[in-house]
């Protein structure tokens, strides 16, 4: 009896964690049912290991929960048992994960050593008739079993069990078993073919071929989000170097830029800048589909002569990138095991070292041939949870931003900013700078939104509301050395629309594959930005709304806001934008389900 009234309270706290906001007394009523049914299956029987066998299905209840609200407090959806398989990475991001171990999240856990202690007491053990064994297990079950036929009936049964816990996994599991996917229902048409290949044409336009024989140098930069560029921290200005890069001739600045990532974060950031197509939803892109054949930026730039590689220096093994980048074009990964560890901050070398050590193999990799190179950098200091040695916290923070993650994020991204500009001076140094497009953007958010208290922070030191738009924007700067003016672009745009754009500039043509995103600089109609991660799918960010889809998916239910107003607006005007993005992720999602290069 208690631990039913215990599971039941929990089951409560869990709905106002993963914010159930639909339909909430059904959800709660399929939660108790369930409950309800096993504890009496067991708790009815004649075992006389019952009540430790009852205790036990208590601590799996509890612990999924505790794994679920933790999940769902960083990525604002509930996790995919697909992801069981990166459990061996939970501890290098250990620093990270316990910024998420609220008091809230912990009450799942925190009462198991005295209900051990419960559950272990002596006491005599009933035995029922079969009658009753059997007879009120089954009466819950048939309850619950009518319950979702009537929910099926009346078309609730897809927004309640997409919020209620037993039933939103029973799915899950299913679907894994199954493999269900979207290869069952939909296939690309010739037209569909043909529209995307056009995307891939290299049109002639705005700084087209500009880059043309160039190196390229992108540094994709851990948790660089857009607020801090040209911002300034009581007086101190955040990151001087990076804003120096922006006003400078030949620098072209995207301003509403947006992440796009699926489970694999970091490394779907890299997937889907190269590739221009949609991540995976089930797990990360680089395990789902390592050996797919694509043919990215990497491969189109070795068609065209260069050499590419890539830098970071973490464990290689980490996000599968010691065997995803075979086949997405990579000739060599130059990885922890290639830098010498002198300095290290957090998650592994500092980015001042980092770039440092980096410098000798871009100079190796720059005398390899007389042919361009395409070197891709990832950078690791600025890693939440931000925590800086006291050596490297420069700016002067207020007290009440103390030991924040606004505070700690600040202080990290100057580092960053600072590691930066050396590197930015060695490549002049070097004679590198003016013989390469030098392209810098943030693979992910650092500070979330869908969290209330650094929500009301963010938003209280910003002066204008801290919403999704915000969270998600991430800042895009292009350095072309033979271009004369400077230019900050306003219009949408993801990471989606690296590739078409940086093609664009480089005046190469995308001849083997497929892209589904548009050149930013010149492209005339509409975009949008399509994210699955923080904003379910079916979401929609353009120059003017965000859509925020529903968590019980039902389309009326989402919220609508504009932009620039705030104003909240009626989803239903926006129906054909939401199924258009619907489309295209589907789209996507089938080109690599069914390794459609490979083909």
């Amino acid at each position: 009896m208690l631990l039913t009234l215990l599971l039941t309270l929990k089951i409560l706290l869990f709905m106002n964690i993963t914010k159930v906001k639909y339909n909430r007394p059904i959800v709660l009523l399929i939660s108790i049912l369930v409950i309800l049914f096993f504890f009496t299956l067991i708790y009815l029987s004649n075992g006389k290991k019952k009540y430790r066998l009852g205790f036990c299905f208590y601590i799996i209840v509890s612990a999924i929960m505790f794994a679920d609200v933790v999940y769902y407090t960083y990525f604002n959806t509930l996790p995919s048992i697909r992801m069981l398989k990166q459990m061996g990475q939970v501890t290098a991001v250990g620093d990270s994960v316990k910024t998420l171990l609220s008091i809230k999240n912990l009450l799942f856990l925190l009462d198991l050593p005295l209900t051990y202690i419960y559950s272990r007491r002596k006491r005599k053990t009933k035995n029922y008739n079969k009658y009753i064994r059997w007879g009120i297990p089954g009466g819950i079950g048939l309850i619950l079993v009518i319950t979702l036929v009537i929910l099926s009936k009346i078309s609730l049964f897809g927004p309640v069990t997409n919020q209620e816990l037993f039933t939103y996994h029973a799915k899950d599991i299913k679907k894994a078993i199954m493999k269900e996917d979207i290869t069952n229902t939909m296939t690309l048409t010739a037209k569909d073919i043909e529209e995307l290949k056009l995307r891939t044409k290299l049109v002639e336009g705005k700084y087209t071929g500009l880059g043309k024989g160039k190196n390229l140098i992108v540094i994709q930069v851990e948790s660089l989000q857009n607020f801090v560029i040209n911002h300034y921290y009581e007086g101190q200005e955040v990151t001087p170097n990076l804003n120096k890069l922006v006003k400078e001739k030949g620098s072209l600045y995207f301003n509403n830029y947006y992440q796009l990532i699926g489970r694999g974060n970091t490394s779907d950031a890299e997937f889907v800048t190269h590739n221009s197509l949609y991540p995976s939803m089930e797990e990360p892109t680089y395990t789902q589909y390592v050996d797919n054949t694509f043919y990215g930026l990497p491969w189109i730039l070795r068609d065209n002569g260069y050499t590419a590689w890539a830098f970071h220096g973490y464990e290689k093994e980490f996000w599968n990138r010691n065997n995803a980048y075979i086949n997405q074009g990579f000739q060599r990964f130059i990885s922890q095991d290639d830098y010498d560890l002198v300095e290290t901050i957090g998650f592994g070398i500092t980015d001042g070292e980092f770039f440092k050590q980096s410098m000798d193999y871009l100079k190796k990799l720059d005398k390899l041939d007389d042919n361009p190179f395409y070197a891709f950098m990832i950078t690791l200091t600025s890693h939440n949870p931000f925590k800086m040695p006291e050596e490297y916290q420069i700016l002067n923070i207020k007290a009440e931003h103390k030991d924040t993650l606004l505070g700690n994020y600040i202080q990290s991204v100057h580092y960053l900013d600072k590691a930066l500009g050396e590197f930015i001076e060695e490549l002049k140094k070097e004679g590198l700078y003016d013989e390469s497009l030098l392209v810098i953007y943030g693979d992910h958010f650092a500070i979330n939104s869908l969290n209330k208290d650094d929500q009301k922070m963010m938003t209280d030191y910003l002066g204008y509301t801290y919403d999704l738009d915000e969270m998600m924007k991430v800042p895009l700067i292009i350095h072309i050395p033979d271009l004369e003016t400077n230019v900050t672009l306003n219009r949408v745009g993801s990471m989606l629309d690296f590739m078409p754009t940086i093609l664009n500039i480089m005046g190469y043509e995308n001849e083997k594959g497929l892209m589904f995103g548009r050149d930013l600089i010149n492209y005339e109609g509409q975009n949008f930005v399509a994210p699955q991660t923080y904003a379910l799918k079916g979401s929609i960010i353009t120059d003017e709304i965000l859509l925020e889809m529903s968590r019980d998916g039902v389309f009326e239910n989402s919220r609508v806001y504009n932009i620039k107003t705030r104003e909240i607006l009626n989803p239903k005007d926006y129906i054909e934008e939401h199924e258009r993005v619907i489309e295209e992720i589907n789209k996507s999602d089938y080109i690599l389900k069914t390794d459609f290069f490979r083909r």
